[in-house]
């Protein structure tokens, strides 16, 4: 069976260059990867598997009240997740083997990821 790896991140980060190892890393694998769909990480990341013609890629969004919409997809295939940001994020968290955090030392979303997954996640300050 496919081990899943969400990568997630902070938005602030516009440059993923030191996540790129892991990144290469993980496609070498052929491990499925989830990811959400906020600016920053989320869509540096797409932008990159995207270039690398990596398919083996879904993207979470939250439905909110059932109006919310997928943002940055680039074109993958997406999961709706009822509720807000937090819910999708926890499913995300619930569903991947590994992770993948891409921090700026200061995202409370990011941080709360690393806390679900524990040690299964691997962290890059940025």
């Amino acid at each position: 069976m496919t081990k899943i790896v969400m990568i997630s991140g902070s938005r602030s980060i516009k440059d993923i260059t030191a996540g790129l190892p892991s990144i290469d890393r993980i496609m070498e694998l052929k491990f499925s990867i989830i990811v959400g769909d906020a600016g920053g990480v989320d869509k540096l990341v797409q932008e990159y598997l995207r270039r690398s013609n990596y398919l083996n890629v879904k993207v979470y969004f939250a439905l909110w009240n059932g109006n919310g919409k997928p943002r940055n997809t680039t074109g993958y295939e997406t999961v709706g997740v009822a509720g807000n940001y937090v819910d999708r994020d926890k499913m995300m968290c619930s569903v991947c083997d590994y992770g993948l955090a891409l921090w700026d030392g200061t995202s409370r979303g990011t941080r709360d990821n690393i806390d679900r997954t524990g040690r299964k996640t691997k962290i890059i300050r940025i």
